[in-house]
């Protein structure tokens, strides 16, 4: 027999308080997670795939740079937080066979 599992009040609070998602530019894509009741942004980088580095950003520590190869493609990218806009913003390089296939900068995503 299955126990029984009340959903609290504070259950919701706490799932309301987590986003993630993910964005690509060409072959890199950026996945994250964000947990409001900290506040802290966690995810990794991948280039096809491959992981190039983790990401953990915090108030203390708001801003990451992340860069590597893999096979025919190359990026960099640097997220930074601002908590009290609620936003992280990007800037992002992405090349194949040394070409650009993207490069800009904005918001990844607010909250």
């Amino acid at each position: 027999m299955l126990a029984t599992y009340e959903f609290t009040e504070e259950d919701a609070r706490k799932l309301g308080s987590q986003i993630s998602g993910s964005k690509s530019f060409g072959p890199l894509t950026i996945t994250y997670n964000i947990d409001l009741s900290i506040p802290q942004i966690s995810g990794n980088a991948t280039i096809y795939g491959v992981s190039i580095g983790s990401i953990l950003i915090n108030p203390q520590h708001p801003s990451v740079t992340l860069g590597g190869s893999v096979g025919i493609a190359k990026a960099e990218v640097t997220l930074t937080a601002d908590f009290s806009a609620k936003q992280l913003d990007y800037d992002a390089d992405v090349e194949i066979f040394h070409h650009t296939v993207y490069s800009g900068k904005g918001v990844l995503f607010s909250w």
